[in-house]
């Protein structure tokens, strides 16, 4: 079971790490490219404004398991840090179900779309199903690190550690 859970891991590390480390790499790449490209040769790149949005599409749809992970998104601080641990209990479980729910009920639809999908992109035509598939993954991604986060909270609640 422990060598399943390495492998688990690896992958979600791979996933939340590497990748967005490449795609935000590419993005500086072609910014880079884009600049030289106008700046010294005096003509502009059709291809870069299309590869760093993909690029940044991909980077938040993996690098949002990582952020969940490390508990670095936005959190209102000011009035969870004034509540009693009960309430700060309370407003985590419910934010994690909240979140959940909207994921779960949204997944349906999405893959309906994203299953039906026949477009291209407008420069590399590169099939949408193909750039948007991270995004099926970024949702199943979240209700599992929520669900995690939960079983974490309830345990640190039990402990008088939250």
């Amino acid at each position: 079971m422990d060598k399943v859970k390495q492998i688990i891991k690896r992958i979600f590390d791979f996933l939340g790490e590497t990748v967005p480390t490449i795609t935000f790499t590419l993005i500086f790449i072609t910014f880079i490219a884009q600049v030289v490209a106008r700046y010294f040769f005096g003509k502009s790149i059709t291809w870069s404004n299309e590869i760093s949005v993909l690029a940044y599409m991909w980077t938040m749809f993996f690098g949002v398991g990582k952020a969940m992970e490390a508990d670095a998104h936005v959190v209102f601080g000011l009035v969870y840090d004034a509540v009693g641990q009960k309430t700060r209990y309370l407003f985590r479980m419910a934010y994690n179900t909240l979140l959940i729910l909207c994921l779960v009920l949204a997944f349906v639809p999405c893959l309906d779309k994203w299953m039906g999908q026949k477009m291209i992109t407008g420069v590399l035509k590169l099939p949408y199903k193909l750039v948007f598939a991270p995004f099926l993954y970024m949702m199943i991604e979240m209700v599992v690190r929520s669900i995690i986060e939960m079983v974490k909270v309830h345990k640190l609640y039990k402990e008088g550690a939250l």
